[in-house]
């Protein structure tokens, strides 16, 4: 039995480096040439595996760099949807819960926003992405306000919240140390647009 756990260890170790292998390698290729340049071909030449590899880990390229967006898509889904307070509270709320979160390769999570954020195609994909979480927030502020998700309060105020999450990743690759003071700078912009749309004062 011990032997068997060695070598199931050792296999999960091996297949940890070949996926942390192909995410570098795209990564890297992106940020040198752009995320076109980077063909499956290329990253397994850099990872040093067969393109068969790259397929079976991630069946499709987008896979590679966005990993566990899946995931924090469903959990903002989650918070907008079942959490307390109001939008700013809840949006608040599933930042919060994405900042606690461990990431089990801080290098190489960093190295993926920096591919993203300075591949324009890559950034049209992950607005792409996060439309889900744009109409979740408009429906969100729609059904507090007792109004149609489609009119323009809504749309504006989701609209708002996406940027400033593309902000916050561009300023934390950039100034890192600067992430806490400007995210309490977005969260005072958006309570103040919720509190024009409601009549409300800034809290």
């Amino acid at each position: 039995m011990a032997t068997t756990d060695a070598a199931l260890g050792l296999r999960e170790r091996k297949n940890a480096q070949t996926r942390r292998a192909i995410v570098q390698s795209a990564a890297e290729l992106t940020i040198e040439g752009g995320y076109a340049a980077a063909t499956i071909p290329r990253i397994a030449e850099r990872a040093d595996v067969a393109p068969r590899t790259v397929s079976t880990w991630f069946p499709a390229k987008d896979d590679i760099l966005f990993l566990g967006i899946d995931e924090a898509i469903a959990r903002a889904t989650w918070h907008l949807r079942q959490g307390p307070g109001d939008v700013v509270d809840r949006i608040e709320a599933w930042i919060a819960d994405e900042s606690g979160r461990e990431q089990p390769d801080p290098e190489i999570a960093r190295l993926c926003d920096a591919a993203i954020t300075h591949d324009a195609e890559l950034r049209a994909r992950t607005h792409q992405r996060l439309e889900q979480v744009q109409s979740e927030i408009a429906e969100a502020v729609a059904r507090d306000l007792g109004v149609a998700a489609h009119d323009v309060g809504p749309q504006t105020f989701a609209g708002a919240t996406v940027s400033l999450l593309f902000a916050l990743r561009a300023i934390g690759l950039e100034a890192p140390d600067d992430g806490t003071a400007q995210l309490a700078v977005g969260f005072r912009f958006l309570r103040a647009g919720l509190g024009a749309l409601t009549g409300t004062s800034d809290r």
